[in-house]
């Protein structure tokens, strides 16, 4: 009968020729799947560094788009301030809208004096405001029929006639908005405290020489 042969090497083989055999085949085996290798896993305290270096990429990423988005829209103001102004007058708008909204809700005055004040507040600084940014590139025949308020307005405050002025009033007024009113009140008034910061900034951009520019009313005498 014939028997099956064991595996390995033949019995007369001695050991220098059965080592020169496993040399070769280890040889093949790594040159046949070079990239083959046993890796650790990762510890809890490297793929925790790992989650760390994403979060800071992110955002150094977020800060870089947001960075270069300011420094888009500060250049798209300088550019031509009457833009702001626009922007400004409609905030104005905004403020005015949302003070009434507040005014108009009667049961205030009863619960909560204080807000109803501050309501009726907004409703005249959003007018000064849409008055004071007033241009005729807004609207001439608006423009021409509140000329003459808008010459006693800034007689009347001169500060609005400034660029910092303005800024600090815009201010003013996006945190009675923030503090006074609703969800809405709080948006209105981040986008108003937005266009203060960028009146003051336009403020100190500048020489002084040149503040305020052509493009706002100037009292003179």
């Amino acid at each position: 009968p014939v028997q099956a042969s064991s595996a390995g090497p033949p019995p007369d083989w001695g050991i220098g020729q059965t080592a020169l055999l496993a040399g070769a085949v280890t040889a093949a085996a790594r040159a046949a799947a070079p990239h083959l290798s046993v890796r650790a896993a990762p510890s809890d305290g490297e793929a925790a560094g790992r989650k760390a270096a994403g979060r800071e990429d992110w955002t150094a990423a977020s800060m870089d788009a947001a960075m270069g988005a300011a420094r888009d829209f500060l250049d798209y103001v300088e550019e031509a301030p009457r833009r702001l102004s626009l922007m400004c007058f409609l905030g104005g708008l905004a403020i005015m809208v949302n003070g009434l909204l507040g005014v108009l809700d009667v049961f205030q005055v009863f619960d909560h004096m204080i807000y109803y004040v501050v309501n009726l507040y907004q409703v005249f600084f959003g007018l000064v405001t849409c008055i004071t940014e007033l241009h005729p590139d807004v609207s001439p025949d608006m423009y021409a029929s509140f000329f003459k308020l808008q010459k006693f307005m800034h007689e009347w405050a001169k500060g609005l006639t400034t660029l910092w002025g303005r800024g600090l009033f815009h201010l003013f007024q996006g945190t009675l908005a923030m503090l006074s009113s609703g969800d809405l009140g709080v948006l209105i008034g981040l986008y108003m405290m937005v266009m203060g910061v960028v009146y003051i900034w336009l403020h100190f951009r500048q020489p002084r020489a040149r503040a305020p520019q052509e493009d706002y009313i100037q009292i003179v005498g």
